[in-house]
């Protein structure tokens, strides 16, 4: 019994110190991108529901991103900043490029239900 939780304690220390804490500050206007497969794009301000959750969500979950890497398809697609931002069911992801050929960085969990206003963009 003491070995499994060693374990458990190593692995969760793992973790927990692979995670980072990220600051994402939204532009003032935000162009999102619908990437199934549409030409679609929608502009947000500040003033758009769908913004201020979005900036709220970033504000409240500052911690807890995990390295990844590639590319994930689906969802919204948004850049502000440096950071390229990718909602879709079950994930914010962010990238580092926001060139032609963007690389996921960073991602985390959400659940089905956060971000709808994005994700029903993407509608």
């Amino acid at each position: 019994m003491k070995n499994y939780l060693l374990v458990l304690s190593t692995l969760l220390l793992l973790i927990m110190g692979c995670s980072k804490s990220i600051d994402v500050q939204l532009d003032p206007e935000l162009t999102v991108f619908v990437s199934a497969g549409s030409d679609k794009t929608i502009q947000l301000t500040k003033q758009d529901a769908a913004y201020k959750m979005l900036s709220e969500w970033l504000r409240e979950n500052k911690a807890g991103w995990l390295p990844t890497s590639g590319r994930y398809a689906g969802g919204i697609y948004l850049t502000s900043g440096s950071y390229g931002i990718q909602v879709i069911d079950t994930k914010v992801v962010l990238y580092s490029s926001i060139t032609d050929n963007p690389s996921a960085i960073y991602a985390q969990e959400i659940e089905r239900s956060d971000l709808r206003a994005l994700k029903d963009l993407a509608k």
